[in-house]
């Protein structure tokens, strides 16, 4: 439990814990967060999904001077509204291509594809991280490169005093939900489930109970 960010609706406000804690922990625990250095450059991989949307966010509340992320041309504006410097559209280009060798300190990977570890440790700069929540660690990690591999649901109990910290960021206007690409009753949660597992919802799902 935590307390209601007054300045969210229900809807928005149901949204977030979850996702929210996800990239908390990934940011927090495995990448540093909050960076003491004013040079510190992140990249989010799936900027438009849950995750990747509070990813940009904290990443930016937590002092990192440039947020890099992917995804496609027709969500670009979205996460450069969340805080995003730089948007790579996935379509067009690969990050790996398009990012220099030695150019990022932390690479938070919430989308899981093939190889993104390996591909990773080429741009990550000397004591930086690789976190990921959907893929695979590297088997060819570089010296002086962090990695992880972390699941949310593994530390799910005790969380009451994160939430209190992502509720005041919340109040304070630096976390926002801005997108519920849909919400459902609680008897279409198998239909809500359906459009998740397509993997193209910009934003979160909300179940509603009444």
């Amino acid at each position: 439990l935590g307390v209601f960010p007054e300045t969210l609706g229900y809807v928005e406000a149901g949204t977030l814990p979850k996702v929210s804690l996800t990239s908390y922990k990934a940011l927090v625990w495995y990448a540093g967060a909050p960076w003491k250095t004013d040079d510190t450059v992140v990249l989010v991989l799936g900027g438009s999904g849950g995750t990747g949307t509070v990813g940009i966010q904290l990443a930016k509340a937590f002092g990192a001077s440039k947020v890099i992320t992917t995804t496609s041309e027709a969500n670009a504006a979205y996460c450069r509204s969340l805080g995003a410097d730089e948007v790579i559209d996935y379509h067009v280009a690969n990050w790996w291509d398009v990012l220099q060798p030695d150019s990022v300190d932390v690479v938070y990977d919430t989308v899981g594809q093939r190889g993104t570890a390996d591909r990773a440790m080429k741009i990550i700069r000397n004591n930086g991280s690789f976190v990921t929540i959907a893929g695979s660690l590297s088997n060819h990690p570089k010296p002086g490169v962090h990695q992880h591999f972390f699941i949310n649901s593994d530390t799910n109990l005790d969380n009451y005093a994160l939430l209190d910290d992502l509720s005041e960021l919340a109040k304070g206007g630096r976390l926002r939900m801005p997108s519920i690409n849909g919400t459902y009753a609680l008897s279409d949660v198998a239909e809500a489930f359906q459009q998740s597992a397509g993997g193209h919802v910009v934003g979160k799902i909300a179940i509603r109970v009444d």
